[in-house]
């Protein structure tokens, strides 16, 4: 009992005079710790072996899973990569940050550390090998100790030390199930262990097609190629001893890399598999994560974070919004989810999901489900419900993805419906379940401060007022303003022409409220004096409702001023002003589009801006960035 207390004050004297815990860490014989090991895949759903699904063949993860705990309700925050990697690293909804548009840079606010650093405080050597796509802004030297393509745990100078080690497989990406990147990945596959189009089940949102199923057979193929990747970093890490000692996690981003999948917020696009495994050493003070076992409660991956720092003996912050998946924190009720813009395309969609229900609230339903990002496009399944859809015999299960207007709210049983397919919101017999889920919704959206209820090219603005986007609405007004802005965005989404009716005659003065306000009026078809409450809008000095009145002019009998707003935008606006405004052009008619030929910013470096450039004017429709 003497010498640990000596060694405790010795411990607090160390700290105390070099005022930096880890480097004092650093320098002391470490307390007996688990080691971490991260194993993550890239666009994968649960098409594995120990989830009951024959997809792929992945022995692995099914001897993982027999050793763990297999996690069968698992999600996502987001169903693309940085986003939900931005909700991992911090453990925080991105929406809360303003850091759920796809690839945006966005800066924390002072508060808000990416986890690893609190790892390393805390003297874990902190290795990630190698994908970061944080959204964000971070201080690389003192999130990581090493962060590159050769990282591992075996570089650290201590074997004593702990480690939390990470290893992103990215052989099951979205771009690996096309024919061209699928050939580099299976090269060293044999024959026998593919898979034959003829076997796969094919999902009821696609086409039962040859083209479909050799889509389905890559995609087994690629887990198959990962499932072996996986049986390396587990036999090295048992050939070097630490098997015993280190707790392992394998799980993937997001779901599967096809149409309505990937991208999406449903199941199809956010659920994922998830298995823990704690060696026989550390299941007596990590309880709950018996091997062989499978957990039912609903987790997200947001729940990562706070769970690797309960391993390593450290409190959560208060800021984030994961939770332990070992401890006392109280099961979840409902997993929450938010897709924003993706690539060139903007949508802005809030889900909530119990056990049974999911329910979808779409706050730009003028726009399709399934709208034409390039990248994306490249998929043979996306091909071929283009071509289906064009030739007219697209089945109504897939064509609904490409319809407009959407419905503004969505109600799924996933009991009855598991691919999302029958829309129950209007349904007497589910209303109280929508009231339910409805209400849950808002309440999240306001907990959390969705900044994203502001438009992208509107953040630049608020954030020189608030320092950053987290803080938009967080200051002392800041609640009640959201509460207003949601309000009227839930409003516009129903496009109902009565409220534009309204809304035109008494216009509020946040320029945020004000942009939902006049969109919906410029949306919502039957609006009485939609010409000359638009037209009002066009002395607008925010340059984004001038084009939010000039879209909805574009529709009437006074297109030459919307065309000047149009054509000053693209030629003088910001990036993000002119991002916008070919967003808008591109939804418009041919013949309003061809006025603004000579307008287009061919020259700007924006990639984003380029792709839709391309679009508008025919050229090649392919992306080249990675998702």
């Amino acid at each position: 009992m003497f010498a640990r207390r000596y060694f405790m004050l010795l411990v607090a004297w160390v700290i105390g005079v070099f005022g930096n815990r880890s480097a004092a860490l650093a320098e002391m014989p470490e307390i007996d710790r688990p080691n971490i090991l991260w194993i993550s895949c890239e666009d994968l759903s649960p098409i594995l072996g120990c989830y009951g699904d024959r997809t792929a063949t992945t022995p692995n993860l099914d001897k993982l899973a027999t050793e763990g705990t297999l996690f069968t309700h698992a999600f996502s925050c987001h169903g693309v990569c940085a986003p939900s990697r931005t909700g991992i690293i911090t453990g925080m909804h991105p929406i809360s940050l303003g850091a759920n548009h796809m690839r945006s840079k966005v800066r924390l606010p002072s508060h808000v550390q990416l986890f690893p650093a609190l790892l390393r405080k805390a003297g874990y050597f902190c290795t990630n090998n190698s994908k970061t796509d944080y959204n964000l802004e971070w201080p690389a030297k003192e999130v990581w100790d090493i962060n590159s393509a050769k990282a591992h745990w075996k570089a650290r100078s201590r074997n004593d030390q702990p480690f939390f080690a990470v290893f992103n497989l990215t052989m099951t990406h979205e771009s690996k199930v096309w024919p061209s990147g699928w050939k580099d990945v299976v090269a060293d596959l044999p024959e026998a262990q593919r898979h034959r189009a003829e076997d796969m089940a094919v999902p009821a949102i696609f086409p039962d097609t040859p083209a479909v199923r050799e889509d389905m057979a890559r995609l087994a193929d690629l887990a198959t190629v990962m499932d072996q990747k996986v049986g390396e970093l587990l036999a090295e890490l048992k050939a070097a001893g630490q098997d015993d000692n280190t707790i392992v996690f394998f799980w993937s981003d997001h779901g599967n890399g096809l149409p309505r999948c990937k991208r999406w917020t449903y199941d199809s696009g956010s659920r994922v598999p998830l298995i823990v495994r704690v060696p026989e050493k550390w299941r007596a003070k990590l309880p709950g994560l018996p091997p062989g076992s499978r957990d039912d409660r609903l987790v997200s991956l947001l729940d990562l974070a706070p769970t690797v720092l309960n391993i390593a003996g450290i409190d959560k912050p208060e800021h984030m919004h994961g939770q332990s998946l070992i401890g006392n924190d109280k099961s979840r009720q409902y997993i929450h989810g938010a897709r924003d813009r993706l690539d060139e395309r903007f949508d802005l969609v809030r889900t909530v999901r119990s056990r049974r229900f999911r329910y979808v609230r779409n706050l730009m339903p003028w726009r399709p489900a399934l709208q034409h990002v390039a990248y994306g496009e490249q998929n043979e399944t996306m091909k071929e419900l283009r071509r289906h859809l064009a030739q007219g015999d697209l089945a109504p299960a897939s064509a609904q993805w490409f319809q407009t207007p959407r419905s503004a709210e969505e109600l799924y049983d996933l009991e009855n419906d598991p691919w999302e397919i029958h829309n129950l919101a209007n349904s007497a017999d589910h209303k109280s379940v929508l009231e339910e889920l409805r209400a849950e919704c808002t309440r999240w959206q306001l907990d959390v401060k969705d900044a994203h209820l502001v438009p992208e090219s509107l953040f630049e603005a608020e954030e020189k007022s608030s320092g950053t986007r987290w803080g938009i609405f967080h200051s002392p007004e800041g609640a009640e303003r959201l509460a207003e802005i949601l309000d009227q965005a839930v409003t516009a989404s129903h496009l109902d022409s009565r409220t534009a009716n309204e809304d035109s005659t008494q216009l509020s003065n946040d320029p945020v409220v004000r942009w939902w306000q006049v969109t919906l009026i410029a949306k919502a078809e039957g609006v009485s004096d939609r010409t000359e409450s638009l037209l009002k809008e066009l002395e607008s000095a925010i340059p984004e409702i001038r084009l939010a009145a000039a879209a909805g002019l574009a529709r009437t009998n006074k297109k030459d001023r919307a065309v000047e707003v149009f054509r000053d935008l693209l030629k003088n606006g910001t990036e993000f002003q002119q991002h916008a405004a070919l967003v808008e052009l591109d939804e418009l008619e041919p013949s309003f589009q061809k006025e603004l030929m000579a307008d287009l910013p061919r020259e700007s470096k924006g990639e984003y801006i380029q792709r839709l450039v391309k679009h508008l004017t025919g050229e090649d429709l392919g992306g080249s960035s990675s998702q």
